[in-house]
């Protein structure tokens, strides 16, 4: 409930809409009552007809020897027409009748203003009597000189009697309008389908994809909107293919320089015999060796976000990581650590052959490296009818499950982690990950290490 009132105060273009709609028609139909109201005021229509003068002549002259029948009959007559009129008996709001034979009056309604009287037979004329402004119509027998004067008011109070007598105006409009909501809601979804259909490819995409929408609407108003959208997307990835490329020239153009210095204080140990000069060297040849690998892995994060070249080809998976681990085996020698490969058949999958290298090269070099000396690291290939599935595990100490996002993001590491490192490792994973259509997921091994699942679709076999 409190979700429903919270959804029903949160405004809605929909909502807008179906409001205004709502009020145009409220306001269309009072314009329209307003209309046949005044021509009411102007004609009222119970005056026109000849009807019930007609009547009203004949009852006199047929019963002109019994006044005291024709009167009853009369004021019967003249009630049927207030009733029907409206404004109840009051004169002054009502309908009125009067009849006169030779000049005199031989009935009149109560309260009637009997000083009304028509100076041109069958028009409809404007009187002032008694200080108001009366409308009224007289016809004349041809019989006799029987004459009937219908008299109704013609002030302002008028409208207000019509107003209430003729509720039928008001009535279909208070009718109409809960039966006008569900077709007015419902064309309004269906006009704002291209507004949805835009709406749902900018929802599906991801952050890394910057080319222009697809969904280009007929429409001039959204395509309008459309097209200011594909200008913003074209500035910015202009933007951060600048900024790629100024980073990439940045590591490229460092990796000169440093690989220069370690070949000098390489050279330099030589001429050196002091211990701690030594040392020193030492950490500056380690510093070196890290900041190497860190420009090399912004060269690989840069080529693997980057969206050239990559025609896509079926690389042989299981091949690629045989030939891979076979490259790190020295480093797992170096810690003793145990590799070893599953894979039934060989399985192919549609890629890039170098960036599912760096995928490979991060994921097994971070089990080696994160795995305690004697260790054991188990890579995994599983293939099924519409997905190959690839699996890293380690006996390392893991990442808590509260970082496995965060360890994706650029330069972030765990806190509590004493080995060194870029933190550029996982963020290459996504990133080639991403580029092939596939996921990347993070839980704990059977040792009670990390063990990193990556799911390629749509593998074909050769």
């Amino acid at each position: 409930m409190r979700n429903f009132c919270r959804r029903l105060k949160t405004p809605t273009l929909v909502r807008r809409i179906m409001i205004a709609q709502m009020l145009l028609l409220t306001l269309l139909w009072c314009l329209f009552l307003t209309y046949i109201l005044w021509e009411n005021l102007r004609s009222p229509s119970m005056l026109l007809g000849n009807q019930t003068y007609e009547t009203i002549l004949t009852l006199v002259d047929r019963m002109d020897d019994r006044p005291q029948d024709l009167t009853d009959v009369l004021e019967k007559f003249s009630k049927a027409l207030r009733e029907g009129y409206g404004g109840g008996e009051d004169p002054e709001l009502s309908i009125s009748l009067i009849v006169r034979k030779n000049n005199a009056i031989i009935y009149s309604s109560d309260g009637a203003p009997t000083g009304v009287t028509n100076t041109l037979y069958g028009k409809i004329q404007n009187i002032e009597s008694e200080g108001r402004t009366w409308t009224s119509r007289t016809l004349k027998s041809g019989n006799s000189d029987a004459e009937v004067t219908l008299v109704t008011p013609a002030g302002g109070w008028n409208f207000f009697i019509y107003l209430n007598s003729r509720g039928y105006y008001i009535l279909p409009l208070l009718v109409c309008i809960p039966f006008l909501l569900f077709p007015a809601w419902l064309s309004i979804r269906i006009a704002m389908r291209p507004w949805n259909k835009v709406v749902n490819e900018i929802a599906s995409r991801t952050p890394e994809d910057l080319s222009p929408l697809k969904a280009v609407p007929k429409h001039r108003e959204l395509r309008q909107m459309v097209d200011a959208v594909n200008v913003f997307l074209a500035r910015v990835r202009e933007s951060t293919e600048r900024e790629r490329v100024f980073i990439a020239d940045a590591a490229h153009e460092l990796r000169t320089p440093l690989a220069a210095m370690r070949i000098n204080v390489e050279a330099l140990q030589s001429y050196v015999s002091s211990d701690s000069q030594q040392e020193l060297l030492a950490g500056i040849i380690r510093s070196n060796s890290r900041a190497a690998r860190l420009v090399n892995q912004l060269l690989l994060l840069m080529h693997s976000e980057a969206r050239i070249d990559t025609v896509m080809e079926p690389v042989p998976l299981t091949t690629l990581i045989q030939e891979r681990m076979a490259m790190l085996a020295p480093l797992a020698a170096e810690r003793g650590i145990e590799l070893e490969f599953y894979s039934h058949d060989e399985i192919w999958v549609t890629g890039v052959r170098e960036r599912l290298m760096s995928l490979l090269d991060n994921v097994i070099e971070n089990a080696i490296k994160y795995s305690p000396e004697g260790g054991r690291v188990e890579v995994e290939v599983r293939s099924s009818y519409d997905a190959t599935q690839l699996r890293v595990s380690d006996a390392g100490p893991g990442i808590p499950a509260e970082l496995r996002e965060r360890v994706f993001d650029r330069f972030f590491r765990d806190p509590n982690q004493m080995q060194s490192g870029s933190g550029l490792g996982l963020a290459i994973v996504k990133a080639v990950a991403q580029l092939h259509n596939s996921s990347v997921r993070l839980s704990t091994s059977a040792e009670g290490g990390l063990m990193v699942t990556v799911n390629f679709p749509n593998h074909r076999a050769a």
